[in-house]
């Protein structure tokens, strides 16, 4: 949920970030990549914390 409006530098959600389809900017710390870029690295850095804890001894 909210890969979209999050971002990937700071964590800061808001949906102000996302002023256009492709455009996101950060409203807290002011990181600016491709939306669709900067979803996918949320989305990868969710998937390498879950893997990790159900990889937990």
């Amino acid at each position: 949920a909210y890969t979209s409006r999050g971002c990937s530098a700071c964590g800061h959600v808001d949906k102000k970030n996302r002023p256009d389809q492709e455009t996101f900017l950060c409203t807290s710390c002011g990181f600016a990549e491709h939306a669709d870029v900067n979803a996918a690295r949320n989305i990868a850095a969710r998937g390498v914390t879950s893997w990790a804890v159900s990889h937990a001894a």
